[in-house]
């Protein structure tokens, strides 16, 4: 699928490159979902960008994930999101811009989060874009807003957890993976804005920014994301202050447990031996001959019972 926004705010969904015809070549902005190598090619072969970025994605330097030469300047971003079985996941995000065109390389799918959930916003600011700064310009802003609301929308789901195991005290076993699944799409989230702010410093230290003249913008989405870089942390925090609280109610619960099996040994242990020693049956055990010998036995069983019980209340373990 290719989307196309026209110098006439016009749009345009298309299948391929085929689809383009000689008046939709005056774009603003044109985006690839699920991109193929054919387009890339078209792209290459129509507006000769360089596309060499694409090649180096799982590499950490900032030069896999920013780019500029004379003719483009080209960024790559991975972008973490909920998919539709609410687990995070990862996809990447390339923007190519040129002298007068930006290009967008997406997956259908992370194209489908942001427009279910910025649909309004998109529709509001096409109506006043009229050049590639624009429309660079909302790109930009539509990232740093993404990593806050992705960070609300953890910070909530923290917050719902946090409420249940610490005011409610309902807690499992499982709310431990839950934390190491919260902690993993904080990491996420975490790597993606650090590798942003690198991003943007880099664009606003190259030639590019002087054509763009976009430094105010960029400033203030880093100072953004660096609000929200402090709230993930706190985030963290919070997680960890979760997990140590559950590991102690879970470690209070085992030695609560231990106790009892401990008072149960003990309250098991004398009657057994009472009961091992006359079932020997050895011929020199007076006790067998007694009248009261069998009452006698139950008797100091009962009460090699009653006497460990009466001990561990006083100690407070009952």
């Amino acid at each position: 699928m290719i989307e196309l926004i026209l110098k006439s705010r016009d749009f345009h969904k298309i299948n391929n490159t085929n689809e383009i015809k000689d008046e939709m070549m005056d774009f603003i902005s044109i985006q690839f979902l699920d991109f193929k190598q054919e387009e890339i090619d078209w792209v290459k072969e129509k507006f000769g960008l360089d596309f060499s970025i694409m090649n180096h994605t799982e590499d950490i330097e900032v030069s896999s994930h920013y780019f500029e030469n004379e003719n483009q300047a080209s960024f790559h971003f991975s972008i973490p999101y909920f998919n539709k079985t609410k687990h995070m996941v990862e996809e990447p995000l390339f923007i190519i811009i040129s002298s007068n065109r930006v290009f967008v390389f997406l997956t259908s799918s992370l194209d489908d989060f942001f427009n279910k959930t910025y649909s309004f916003k998109f529709n509001a600011s096409i109506k006043h874009l009229s050049d590639p700064k624009g429309m660079f310009k909302m790109q930009v802003e539509y990232i740093s807003d993404y990593y806050a609301d992705v960070t609300e929308s953890l910070a909530k789901r923290i917050k719902t957890l946090a409420s249940r195991v610490l005011i409610e005290k309902e807690f499992t076993d499982k709310d431990l993976d839950i934390i190491t699944q919260y902690n993993f799409n904080n990491l996420l989230v975490k790597e993606s804005i650090n590798e942003t702010k690198r991003i943007f410093s880099m664009y606003k230290k190259g030639e590019w920014e002087k054509r763009m003249n976009v430094k105010e913008t960029i400033d203030i989405e880093l100072n953004d994301l660096a609000v929200v870089s402090d709230y993930i942390q706190f985030n963290f925090d919070r997680l960890d202050d979760l997990k140590e609280n559950i590991s102690n109610k879970i470690e209070l619960e085992q030695n609560h447990i231990f106790k009892i099996l401990t008072m149960v040994t003990v309250c098991i242990a004398f009657p057994t031996l009472i009961a091992g020693v006359y079932g020997m049956n050895f011929e020199m055990m007076p006790e067998l001959k007694w009248k009261f010998g069998y009452p006698t036995a139950i008797s100091i069983m009962f009460l090699s019972v009653v006497f460990p019980i009466i001990y561990f209340k006083r100690k407070r373990w009952l």
